[in-house]
């Protein structure tokens, strides 16, 4: 996920350190840029209303996620009220230790007033080319970015959901409000419809044109299912093209078992996440995690503890994406309905954190497991992933139940612990550190 820092510079002439407001902003915003932040320096030194409106025409071009002021003296707050009036985005407050130039207190009386006036913003305090300081900024800012991304993100819900599992009944407002996504409602026909339309000719070319993918797998499925699996894939592609998607969810249990799971995993590689069993809600967890992994997601139930080895053994029927497979790929009948097509992988070691978005209003609560992904047998068919934790698996298990923490894990490479409390934080939801 890209993400941009604009950065504009605030002083008073008349105070210590006027004079080197602008090479602190040049600092600073060489700072974010050697982080691997793209940071647009917007150029200017805010003093009075004609600064002020200097620096509102130069954000107003811009496409950054987040500003940044950096207060290089004390200076009249009136100016942020007047920039807020033209240009109103994300702030974050840059403070520097000195002693004379005020920068520090300018910063507490400015946050008094964002405080009176209910505008939020974020703080950091420390010299320009403090690395933590830039590292604390790209968290920050990537928290801003998801929530910009989310906003312009569509779901694809086919089908509603899987009858028997109400905790999964999604709530459009609250999806909107605090993850910004919108939902759309799709009957399962419209993808039955593609399905039936496409000859097994044209699935044939298909998977043909697949087999740099497919052709290293493992084939037990039939053919029968391998072609209308790859029909299946078609049609979710052709949905999500049409709809504009970049997440899907479709009620797959009992009927679709074994004939989108195929699908899910080669859209996966392109960028499109899927979830199972009508679960919209955590197709955007798929999704949140897309973006901040950069890596497929692998969709999981929380099945298993081993409370010596201190595990938990995360799995479900097999649809993640090939590229985070560990060793052979095998293409086979789903358990319980042994039809269909689904790929069966080890998945590879590494930290992981394992999310979980349930409840509705303003109870949406979204909960996180960071561990290490550790190697294990294909115990479980489809893609398994058996989790280590520092901290005891049993007492986890008792505060998933305490907090009603729903079944659905989606498990990204990596720890974000510290974006997902951000985003968290800006967007009104609960936080449970399992």
């Amino acid at each position: 996920m890209k993400l941009k820092i604009a950065t504009v510079a605030l002083a008073h002439p008349f105070e210590v350190g006027y004079e080197e407001a602008m090479p602190l902003l040049n600092k600073t915003s060489e700072m974010l840029v050697a982080e691997g932040i793209a940071c647009e320096n917007v150029g200017v030194v805010m003093h009075d209303l004609d600064t002020v409106r200097a620096a509102a025409e130069g954000l107003k071009k811009s496409d950054a996620d987040v500003l940044m002021i950096c207060i290089a003296t004390w200076s009249e707050d009136h100016h942020l009220l007047d920039l807020l009036s033209y240009v109103d985005m994300p702030l974050i407050l840059r403070a520097y230790p000195a002693f004379d130039t005020g920068s520090l207190c300018c910063a507490h009386q400015i946050g008094a007033v964002f405080r009176d006036i209910g505008k939020t913003c974020e703080f950091i305090y420390g010299e320009p080319d403090d690395a933590s300081c830039a590292k604390e900024t790209r968290t920050i800012a990537t928290a801003y970015a998801l929530r910009n991304k989310m906003s312009k993100v569509r779901v694809g819900a086919i089908g509603g959901r899987v009858k028997g599992m109400t905790e999964i009944a999604y709530d459009e407002f609250a999806i909107k409000q605090k993850l910004g996504a919108r939902v759309v409602n799709l009957d399962e026909k419209e993808m039955t419809a593609k399905v039936a339309e496409m000859s097994d000719a044209a699935a044939e070319k298909l998977l043909a044109e697949k087999a740099d993918v497919l052709r290293p797998c493992k084939v037990t499925s039939t053919k029968e299912s391998m072609l209308e699996s790859i029909k299946y894939y078609a049609a979710l592609k052709e949905l999500a093209k049409e709809y504009e998607l970049e997440a899907l969810s479709v009620k797959c249990y009992t009927t679709y078992m074994g004939k989108i799971c195929l699908g899910y995993s080669l859209l996966a590689e392109e960028g499109i996440v899927g979830s199972c069993e009508g679960d919209v809600t955590n197709a955007l967890t798929m999704k949140l995690m897309y973006e901040l992994s950069e890596k497929p997601i692998n969709n999981t139930d929380l099945l298993y503890l081993d409370e010596k080895a201190n595990t938990i053994l995360f799995a479900h029927c097999g649809s993640s994406g090939f590229s985070i497979a560990e060793g052979e790929v095998e293409l086979s009948p789903v358990r319980l309905a042994e039809t269909g097509v689904c790929t069966k992988f080890l998945v590879k070691p590494g930290k992981v954190t394992a999310v979980n978005i349930c409840g509705h209003g303003d109870d949406l609560r979204l909960s996180i497991m960071v561990g290490d992904a550790v190697p294990c047998g294909m115990e479980f068919p489809g893609n398994p992933v058996k989790i280590k934790f520092d901290r005891s698996v049993t007492e986890m298990n008792k505060e998933i139940m305490k907090n009603g923490i729903g079944h659905h894990w989606m498990v990204a490479y990596g720890d974000y612990t510290e974006e997902l409390r951000y985003f968290c934080k800006i967007n009104g939801i609960k936080m449970y550190e399992v």
